[in-house]
């Protein structure tokens, strides 16, 4: 037992007591100080005078106590003293704060017979209500999150509780232990007068307790018992990906769409339909058969040839695929937006003009082959429809001016074997890249690394991914040299990049088909600790830089930057990887351990790819708000055989796949909010908001995102499906005569997490052996929740003290109103001290 009281407000507290100074500081100041005055032969009444200034002196003390106890009582009443009570004292007619946990992830809504298992644990929450001792206070906490807001304050009466618990909806994201910790203990603090008890209502989704591996995570957090709701039933078919193969669609080339389907069950599940539908539309389907623990990929194709498309824009349609539903529904379907897109502006730079090219004589740029891989098209008719729109020009024809308008609506620049940089090429590119555009830079050609490494390294401030060995690896096929040592790309550096695998190649299939080409010649990037450090250096130092007013306008004339800002935080770098105190790995092994300013990890160089001698092939970057791949060889037919094989495909989906990142984001997973930015919105704007499965839509309000930018922030976007947003201007005017702009229609698809359909329990004996304390407890089926534990009391102690603080306060006035009761209470005890005073010196 704590025999010390504790506070509910301790801030109350501590403000009384500095109150409660007031009255004695204020006595100090204004003691009766007196003076000696020579008056006459008055010495008969220096007895009286002596008697009345003790009177006065009593009197005042007694003020002054009486004030600072007013004021010192009042703030520990506010401050709501209580008394910690030991379990073994546990008395059940004292009121407790139940904080209930409810587990509303995507694996509780397995349906049986009876209802969900969300349904189960809200009936099995709602009956341990009734157990609750009279004045009990009720949180309610939905372990995933809610589309409804939730209570702040706990509920005061069992109804409001039950009301709270039985209107939680189900989400598709999977719950998290020590999150729904976090929650228990923020819901505690707001009653800490009333004895908290913790219940977590779940299936036990194992994935829930992966990061929670000792007892020391849980010392901060009250006692919880885990509820076990639901059987050890692991049987589902779920979609486990769903995904635009090459990142973008155009209205030229059939788009590829790769679906895996999985299976988990004893038995196998035979003639499953998957269907295929674009904008709602049913356009496909295929039937498939699956094995026990099996998986399963499949392809459908489409062509968007009947959209009609801005050059230069991209259009969002919803595409979605299928199964029949089974015990889980809610993974059963998968929504993604395609973005199709037509004549995107690219801008190639190489050492050749167009006009220069001759094909007669074998003449290309340098960057031929990726104007060819990506626009294959070259008559004029079909230029509008291709995927990109080809502006080809020779970078010492350019000067800043002429680069930047050119790059200025571009969304994807290629540099490719350039001797030597410009150092205005190398500003405006590095102006271009931190606004969010996308640069790769190859070798070939006569590129010198030596000239690169000092033109656009600067220290890691410049637009380089990396510096570069001065001398090259190997010698072209142009070189007078009397044997060719060629080398090849490395399958075991790829293997683990999405961008290198492709649907329906097995790894053999994907290790012969990189295998084919040959190289003969390379640069070298140093990707190693001391490159790591130069980049975090530079980038720290240029966060630091102080901000003015004019620094606002500079470096933002990228025309399409605006309509694409990216929603932080949803990229595969965790939140772990972006704060301090987080040891970079390096290439080599070695780790840089960042101690100051929090730093993004994104920013550091990153090899992707690498050849049979350990050399890096690719190398990328993220720079602001954009990104650069370094080709650390030519894409030409001296320093490599690659343009000749299929090989060179890896280079359309890197090349799509930067393309795609300058597009308006409208893929995300389940998180809480997302803000989209509105460049054409204004304070008539309105915004409504329909989501999956729900009848009815609701209205989002227009803000700022920024300074400068108005949006729309879509909150909690927990269900995976199609969301729609109907932005419109409201009829100010009543003149019919004046039709308002139709409304336009942005689509959001939200991906629940694969893992949630993988129906993997956490066991009780797997729980036991984790060793986490006595303050986690499991409850089986049919076991009772227990009430038993520390208890508080004293909480109404608040009630006494303003009693005091009020009694204080009368007993002052009465003090004040009637002066004489001190002077008779004096003269009683100093009666037989006093000498008595002639009726002539009383007068």
């Amino acid at each position: 037992m704590n025999f010390l009281p504790s506070l509910t407000a301790s801030g109350f507290a501590i403000a009384g007591l500095l109150c409660a100074a007031g009255p004695i500081i204020i006595h100090l100041m204004n003691r009766r100080r007196f003076r000696t005055v020579h008056w006459g032969a008055m010495d008969f009444l220096q007895q009286a005078m002596k008697r009345n200034r003790r009177i006065l002196q009593l009197r005042d003390i007694l003020l002054m106590i009486l004030r600072t106890a007013a004021v010192l009582f009042f703030g520990l009443a506010l401050a709501r003293p209580f008394l910690s009570v030991g379990a073994t004292d546990f008395d059940a007619s004292q009121p407790l704060h139940a904080v209930l946990a409810i587990d509303n992830s995507m694996s509780m809504g397995i349906e049986s017979l009876d209802g969900t298992l969300l349904d189960e644990a809200k009936r099995q929450a709602i009956d341990f209500l009734d157990q609750l001792p009279p004045g009990s206070r009720i949180s309610v906490i939905a372990a995933c999150g809610s589309t409804r807001t939730p209570a702040v304050d706990p509920y005061r009466t069992r109804e409001d509780a039950a009301a709270a618990i039985s209107a939680m909806d189900p989400t598709d994201r999977p719950a998290d232990v020590i999150a729904v910790g976090n929650q228990i203990a923020v819901a505690a603090a707001r009653t800490p007068q009333l004895s908290p008890r913790a219940i977590f209502f779940t299936d036990q989704q194992a994935g829930a307790w992966e990061d929670f591996r000792s007892s020391a995570q849980w010392e901060q957090f009250p006692s919880l018992q885990v509820v076990e709701v639901g059987t050890d039933d692991a049987t589902n078919t779920w979609i486990s990906d769903f995904e635009l193969q090459d990142a973008l669609a155009d209205v030229d080339t059939p788009s590829t769409f790769v679906v895996r389907v999985a299976h988990a069950g004893t038995s196998a599940r035979e003639d499953a339909p998957v269907v295929f539908r674009v904008n709602g539309e049913e356009v496909d389907s295929q039937m498939i058969s699956l094995e026990p623990n099996g998986e399963r990929e499949l392809t459908f194709e489409y062509l968007f040839d009947g959209m009609a498309i801005e050059p230069g824009k991209s259009t969002s349609v919803a595409v979605e695929v299928s199964l029949p539903p089974d015990r889980l529904p809610a993974d059963d379907s998968r929504t993604i937006v395609a973005s199709v897109v037509a004549a995107l502006p690219v801008v190639f730079l190489d050492s050749l003009s167009e006009a220069d090219e001759d094909p007669r004589r074998n003449r290309y740029g340098e960057t031929w082959a990726l104007r060819r891989l990506l626009a294959p098209v070259t008559s004029r008719r079909e230029e509008q429809r291709q995927l990109i729109q080809v502006r080809h020009r020779r970078l010492e024809d350019l000067d800043a001016p002429s680069l930047r308008a050119l790059l200025e609506d571009a969304r994807l620049a290629v540099v490719g074997g350039i001797a030597e940089p410009p150092e205005f090429a190398v500003d405006v590119l590095t102006e271009f890249v931190n606004q969010g555009g996308q640069l790769v830079i190859t070798a070939g050609g006569e590129f010198d690394p030596a000239r690169w490494t000092q033109v656009a390294w600067r220290e890691g401030a410049g637009v380089l991914p990396a510096p570069l060995e001065p001398i090259p690896f190997g010698v072209s096929l142009d070189a007078n040299v009397d044997r060719l040592e060629p080398f090849r790309l490395s399958y075991d550096s790829m293997k683990d990049n999405a961008y290198f695998q492709l649907s329906g190649l097995s790894d053999s299939q994907l290790l012969d088909l990189y295998a084919e080409p040959l190289f003969f010649k390379s640069i070298i990037p140093r990707v190693d600790a001391a490159t790591m450090a130069a980049v975090e250096k530079a980038a720290r130092a240029k966060a630091n830089e102080p901000v003015n007013d004019d620094d606002m306008t500079i470096d933002r004339w990228l025309l399409w930057r605006n309509d694409v800002t990216r929603t932080t935080g949803l990229s595969q770098v965790t939140e772990k990887e972006t704060t301090a105190s987080v040891a970079s790995k390096t290439a080599d092994g070695e780790s840089i351990e960042n101690q100051e300013t929090p730093f993004d990890r994104r920013n550091l160089p990153r090899v992707l790819a690498r050849f049979d001698n350990d050399q890096p092939f690719l190398v990328e970057r993220h720079i602001g708000d954009g990104r650069v791949l370094l080709v650390s060889t030519g894409i030409d037919n001296l320093w490599n055989t690659l343009p000749r094989t299929n090989a060179v495909l890896i280079f359309d989906r890197l090349l799509r796949g930067m393309l795609e990142m300058t597009l308006p984001q409208r893929n995300f997973p389940t998180l809480a909010q997302v803000s989209l930015p509105l460049e054409s919105a204004s304070t008539t704007t309105m915004v409504e908001l329909t989501r999956p499965g729900v009848d009815g839509s609701e209205e989002l309000p227009i803000g700022f995102l920024d300074d400068q930018t108005r949006g729309v922030t879509v909150p909690q976007l927990l269900r995976g499906g199609e969301y729609q947003l109907k932005v419109s201007e409201r009829q100010l005017s009543s003149d019919p005569t004046l039709s308002p702009e139709p409304p336009q229609t942005l689509i959001l698809a939200v991906q629940p997490q694969a893992d949630e359909s993988q129906i993997d329990r956490l066991t009780r004996e797997d729980f036991e052996a984790r060793e986490l304390g006595e303050k986690l407890k499991w409850i089986a089926p049919g076991e009772v929740i227990s009430l038993a534990g520390a208890q508080i009391r004293g909480q109404d102690w608040w009630k006494y003290l303003i009693a005091l603080a009020l009694g204080c306060l009368l007993i002052e006035m009465l003090l004040i109103a009637r002066p004489g009761w001190v002077d008779r209470l004096f003269s009683r005890s100093t009666a037989t001290d006093a000498t008595p005073l002639s009726e002539e010196a009383r007068s």
